[in-house]
């Protein structure tokens, strides 16, 4: 049998083991002289076929190995709004008894690799609540509860586990800034400034309009003892007249349901 491109092979002369695929993506390129296979599927029942008594249940294997497509406690995004089995909504929820129903995720979280994705209770409640900028009239910007954790919280005593908030968040590929991979940012947009002079509007004539992001409206204080009324023109500046404004600094998207996966639940 004539075999290009398949990582099937024997190691030694006389020997029943095979270096399997990673996936059944990977025998794409199988071929054999007379072969009917017409896709992957029929590929891998004709080398089931050829291989029996040497390497049995060899298709069931490999579909067994693509079925561990997702990577544990990794972040997914779907379209479908149900979940799917082994995953969690990112929404910073807590489940109870995670230890028991997600073995494979909790065990996962204790190793060093998966203590990268963790914090302590504290310190994710302090990431859920953090402040990124202060506007000039003193207001406050920030997640508020909402988003800003893209980790979790282990709690070995009492065998819950806090899921990561990614609400309202976008994921960006790290390096182009500040920002590393784990990190987070708040909103925020290119700095918009301007000036001009006092102007007396009075003088320019009735024709004359503010334009852009420029609007005027007219003011009036009342006479007093130290003088008669007047009246004067307020500059306004407001972006929504020229571009459309939202709660936060946002592109075009489209809701996504972000989950994390802590593998197949027990059963």
């Amino acid at each position: 049998m004539e075999i290009k491109a398949v990582v099937l092979a024997r190691k030694n002369g006389d020997s029943a083991e095979v270096a399997l695929p990673r996936t059944s993506a990977d025998l794409v390129g199988y071929e054999k002289e007379n072969s009917t296979a017409t896709n992957v599927k029929e590929a891998l029942d004709e080398i089931n076929d050829n291989f029996q008594g040497e390497a049995p249940g060899i298709v069931q294997r490999v579909e067994a190995l693509e079925k561990k497509k997702y990577e544990l406690c990794e972040f997914y995004y779907f379209r479908h709004p149900t979940l799917r089995p082994g995953f969690q909504p990112a929404q910073g929820g807590v489940l109870q008894n995670a230890a028991t129903l997600y073995p494979d995720a909790w065990a996962y979280l204790q190793t060093a690799e998966g203590q990268k994705l963790c914090k302590t209770e504290a310190e994710w409640q302090a990431m859920s609540t953090a402040t990124w900028y202060t506007l000039a009239d003193g207001t406050t910007v920030g997640w508020d509860g909402i988003g800003g954790v893209p980790y979790y919280v282990q709690d070995l005593n009492a065998g819950t586990l806090r899921l990561p908030d990614l609400r309202g968040m976008y994921a960006e590929a790290a390096g182009f800034d500040s920002l590393g991979a784990g990190g987070v940012h708040g909103d925020g947009t290119r700095p918009v400034t301007g000036s001009t002079p006092v102007l007396h509007v009075q003088t320019l004539g009735p024709s004359y309009e503010w334009t852009g992001a420029l609007g005027t409206i007219m003011a009036s204080a009342a006479s007093s003892n130290t003088g008669p009324s007047q009246t004067g023109t307020i500059i306004q500046f407001d972006l929504s007249r020229v571009v459309p404004t939202a709660a936060k600094t946002q592109p075009r998207a489209w809701g996504a349901l972000a989950c994390c996966y802590l593998g197949q639940p027990a059963s």
